[in-house]
């Protein structure tokens, strides 16, 4: 034989004929064993083999095994596409099953299968999270730019046995991208601005990928861009009245989040951009009247600490504002209404018991600010309201590890060495894991951690011995931190501050001039965008 000549199949047979040589089916989809085989026809027999099987038996017979005749030459069958191979594709995508869509691409399987975009087998893949599957229907061609955006999300999201891996999240987000898929635009912005492992910041690629997607109509774009100029970062100096330009479209199309920064921004003011409580009033005023609790929040903050411009009976809107915020599943709402409880300020009575329950709704909701003053009121306890000192333990390890604010999870450090050092009613005194807490809070930058901590080690204790030189080092440095940032409160105060940023700067029992952070929120919000909004700052 000295030619093999090839042709292209059309029909399949309904019944699959068995090879003669090995007996296994000639055409079955179903069987892996024999992904991209050909099928050969013996000439003048017409009898059909596998080709692999016939090319071994022609080399030591020169009959047909099933019929004997001589065999001249033989034609190859390309394996044809069965019959509703589209379905076979969508159905192996969903499974997983990577030999099907081997099987279904090598028999000439278009990658998208037909499929519109966000239907396709790369879409169904990435959705089910069969990440081998994906990578070979995204590797093949596959054009689905919703398809290749969620690939992306997989690597920056990880879980369930995939690894978090951003420089590979962005390489799909940039294929969806250049598909003009806005959303992976914005992806790729967000990826840039916060960075994570193995990923550095840009802001100037996140400001034009965001750019990208703003100019083509997207709000989360326009208020991201927002955040980015008022922040602002490394050799990317803030820009509020970008970011006020910015805020006001993304407002003006009805974006809440957005209405709520530049009601923040009104409300505080910066560097060249003059406060305006009014103004801050009507954007809070907007997004609340659209249903935002986060809103009704802030705007009662505005309201309960007044100013310029506002109105008298202030304090009365502002309860009323902070228990309907609540009422609508605010857990920063719920966080305040305990702290005001905790005060007795602001028209709030004082009880230790009502604050404890609000916080507690907040807490369920694993709102970080209410499990830390949780914490510490259970630690210090109050008029007619026992401390119990294994309820702060396990609150304050959940501040720990929830909590992203490191000055929050520093203080939550510095009260477990406290508990450890002075223990109580059914709490052993530990100073060894009084040390151990404190030194970690000393690595965030807590000076009264530092000065508990070198008092421990001058005072010494049961099976801790003295350390009197590291001591005194310690409470230098403590004096020195807290002389810095006395100097810095001065300088802050000695500036125009018409609008004085609210924070919790009123410590609990012991813990006299702790500072609290700002209760700006970063978390994403229902539309998957950072907001830096002015929330539970209480």
């Amino acid at each position: 034989m000295n030619s093999v000549p090839f042709s292209t199949a059309v029909v399949v047979p309904t019944e699959p004929p068995t090879c003669p040589i090995c007996h296994d089916d000639l055409y079955s989809p179903k069987n892996r064993k024999f992904v991209g085989r050909h099928v050969a026809i013996a000439r003048p027999c017409g009898h059909k083999f596998h080709f692999k099987c016939l090319s071994r038996w022609t080399k030591d017979y020169v009959t047909c095994p099933y019929g004997q005749e001589v065999i001249k030459n033989m034609v190859v069958k390309n394996l044809p596409l069965p019959r509703g191979w589209k379905n076979q594709m969508v159905n192996a995508a969903e499974e997983g099953d990577i030999k099907i869509i081997q099987a279904l691409l090598q028999r000439g399987a278009k990658v998208d299968a037909g499929q519109t975009a966000g239907e396709t087998p790369l879409a169904l893949a990435v959705a089910n999270k069969h990440l081998d599957a994906a990578l070979l229907l995204a590797g093949r061609g596959g054009s689905d730019p919703i398809g290749l955006r969620n690939l992306g999300n997989l690597f920056k999201d990880g879980g369930e046995g995939i690894v978090v891996d951003l420089s590979k999240a962005e390489h799909w987000y940039l294929k969806a991208a250049e598909l003009g898929d806005i959303a992976a635009m914005w992806h790729l912005g967000y990826l840039y601005q916060f960075g994570g492992e193995g990923f550095s910041k840009d802001l100037h690629k996140a400001e034009s990928w965001y750019l990208k997607a703003a100019e083509l109509g997207d709000i989360a774009a326009m208020c991201s861009l927002g955040i980015v100029y008022a922040h602002g970062g490394e050799s990317f100096p803030a820009d509020l009245h970008k970011a006020e330009s910015w805020y006001l479209k993304a407002a003006d199309l009805g974006d809440t989040t957005a209405m709520n920064n530049l009601a923040y921004q009104y409300r505080h003011g910066g560097k060249d951009f003059a406060a305006d409580l009014r103004k801050s009033e009507h954007w809070y005023l907007k997004a609340a009247g659209l249903g935002d609790a986060c809103a009704m929040n802030n705007l009662a903050l505005l309201y309960l600490d007044g100013g310029e411009g506002l109105p008298a009976d202030h304090q009365d809107q502002g309860k009323f504002l902070l228990f309907k915020a609540a009422g609508l599943g605010d857990s920063g709402a719920m966080s305040n209404l305990g702290w005001h409880c905790f005060k007795g300020d602001k028209g709030f009575e004082q009880d230790l018991h009502q604050a404890k329950s609000w916080w507690l709704k907040a807490v369920e909701l694993r709102y970080v600010l209410a499990m830390h003053h949780l914490g510490s009121l259970y630690l210090h306890g109050g008029e007619n309201f026992p401390a119990d000192l294994h309820q702060a333990k396990t609150l304050l390890l959940k501040v720990i590890e929830l909590g992203k604010d490191p000055a929050i999870i520093a203080s939550a450090m510095y009260m477990l060495g406290r508990l450890y050092q002075y223990g109580g009613e059914g709490f052993k005194i530990d100073l060894l894991e009084a040390e151990r807490w404190y030194l970690k809070a000393i690595e965030l930058g807590s000076h009264l951690a530092m000065s508990s901590l070198g008092h421990l080690y001058l005072r010494g204790g049961e099976k801790f011995p003295e350390h009197r030189y590291k001591g005194k080092r310690l409470l230098l440095k403590a004096a020195q931190l807290r002389r810095d940032l006395d100097i810095k409160k001065l300088k802050k105060v000695s500036k125009p501050q018409p609008a004085k940023k609210r924070g919790l700067d009123e410590a609990f029992p012991d813990e006299t001039g702790r500072a609290h952070t700002e209760g700006e929120s970063t978390a994403a919000d229902s539309n998957g965008y950072k907001t830096m909004i002015e929330q539970a700052s209480r």
